[in-house]
């Protein structure tokens, strides 16, 4: 006996067969081909979309980019030196170190 609190549009008393699709065909019927099949096709689309992409960018003006350059440039240099500098320092702590201790003879 179903149960009474189902609404009577959900109770199913027989057995329901899914509805098959008829098949799809794998390759395009008509239209262009591409010689390197399935692989080519997604080399040719991601090269057509890579167009498309570039396209659409708002590339820098010569100045800005040279600007920009200048920056990165002087910024490199400066962390360098930073670096560069904490090395010596710890350099220098640690040869102090081993006269200190003593342990600078090999």
């Amino acid at each position: 006996m179903p149960p009474t609190n189902v609404p009577a549009t959900n109770r199913t008393t027989a057995r329901q067969t899914p509805r098959s699709r008829p098949a799809r065909p794998l390759a395009p019927t008509g239209g262009r081909r591409f010689s390197l099949g399935q692989r080519g096709q997604g080399l040719g689309n991601f090269v057509r979309e890579l167009r498309s992409e570039v396209r659409k960018v708002i590339w820098p003006t010569r100045k800005v980019a040279m600007n920009l350059t200048g920056v990165v440039i002087a910024l490199s240099a400066a962390l360098g030196v930073f670096l560069g500098g904490i090395d010596f320092l710890f350099q220098e702590f640690f040869r102090l170190l081993l006269q200190v201790t003593g342990a600078a003879g090999f």
